[in-house]
């Protein structure tokens, strides 16, 4: 069997580590091809893993000549199945997929809301696909695709990362720590968090905030908190494709979102935290309540509400007992539930339901 799976590019990003973590671990009966219009963090990743990779550098963000060469490589290659991870895939791949006959995934969906911008190009590639899959039940909701045509594939946490993992033991009279790992960008709600930090600088139990990501916001965000960093309560550091070592010095994940921008899909940052063993405080909306049971592995507050954010950190460093077995059950959760081999076996199912559906369907005449 043959897949071919099309992405923007391989940055280190959310999507980037699922596509990745599918192409390197789907069964050997399967032949994976993977085209994109970039490099990044992941190309050594596939590269390491002997997938097949053809990356076809695109001028700037919306180039139209950057998936030209995809029409060749569908007619010589002839894959069984193309999955679309992005919206320029997906609109430039569902035409061309139904001319051939061959079936496709939209799997565009990442977030728990709907973007605006061409919006009517996405309704177009939702409606050539053969079935649409999402990381969550709400990105779904939030795009009206009806149940007969869309599928929901949880990401996977790969477990393998967890090897190298350090006793997490904070010492006593020690900073409080809170983590939130994110691209930072404007969608990301750093700034609350911010503010938050801001108003507990002064309580006697002493805390510290990691901020850990990168992005177009980091040198605005590094200036907004600058007299929080140098008084040692705001830490920027440096990471590299892996967080998890940094991620697990916290006692707290926090993840929170601006609503009037995006909503989460499934989060890689909230798995993380869970697979470390840390409560998680999140935003409400999106995928997060999918992942994140209220009161037994975290809390989930209103978006851009300091005080209730606030007021959980709080309660979550007065409650030790309560905050480690919220931590126990995230991770038991993640690593049971959310596994890559979960991931797979379900992105499988997808696969072989969409060559299922595409019989039915008279192939076009080739151009």
């Amino acid at each position: 069997m043959r897949v071919l799976l099309l992405a923007d590019d391989l940055v280190n990003g959310g999507m980037e580590r699922q596509l990745s973590l599918l192409a390197a671990n789907l069964p050997p009966e399967w032949e994976v091809r993977v085209m994109t219009m970039g490099g990044g963090a992941y190309e050594p990743y596939l590269r390491d893993r002997a997938v097949a990779l053809a990356v076809r550098q695109r001028r700037f963000r919306l180039d139209p000549l950057a998936p030209a060469g995809l029409w060749p490589l569908l007619r010589m290659w002839r894959p069984d199945v193309v999955h679309a991870w992005s919206w320029i895939w997906a609109i430039a791949a569902g035409p061309m997929c139904r001319v051939l006959g061959i079936p496709m995934v939209n799997g565009a969906i990442r977030k728990g809301s709907v973007d605006l911008d061409y919006e009517r190009l996405k309704r177009f590639a939702l409606a050539c696909a053969t079935l649409v899959v999402a990381n969550t039940h709400a990105g779904l909701r939030a795009w009206g695709v009806r149940p007969a045509k869309g599928r929901v594939v949880y990401n996977g946490f790969d477990e393998s990362r967890l090897a190298a993992e350090k006793e997490h033991c904070r010492r006593d009279g020690g900073p409080f720590a809170v983590v939130m790992t994110g691209r930072m960008a404007p969608e990301k709600d750093f700034d609350l968090l911010i503010e938050v930090a801001r108003r507990l600088n002064h309580d006697s139990g002493g805390w510290s905030f990691l901020f850990l990501g990168d992005g177009p916001e980091r040198p605005r965000l590094q200036r907004a908190a600058r007299d929080l960093v140098d008084a040692g309560i705001v830490v920027f550091p440096e990471s590299d494709l892996e967080v998890l070592d940094l991620v697990q010095q916290a006692d707290i994940g926090v993840l929170m979102t601006n609503p009037s921008l995006a909503r989460e899909g499934l989060s890689n940052s909230i798995m993380e935290y869970m697979a470390t063993g840390l409560p998680v405080v999140c935003g409400d909306g999106g995928g997060n309540a999918e992942l994140v049971l209220e009161g037994v592995t975290g809390f989930i507050v209103p978006p851009s509400d300091p005080d209730r954010l606030t007021e959980r950190l709080v309660y979550l460093r007065d409650h030790e007992d309560e905050r480690a077995a919220m931590g126990a059950a995230g991770r038991a959760r993640v690593l049971t539930e959310f596994s890559v081999a979960t991931m797979v076996d379900r992105m499988l199912d997808v696969y072989a339901e969409a060559m299922t559906v595409n019989r039915g369907r008279p192939p076009r005449a080739s151009a």
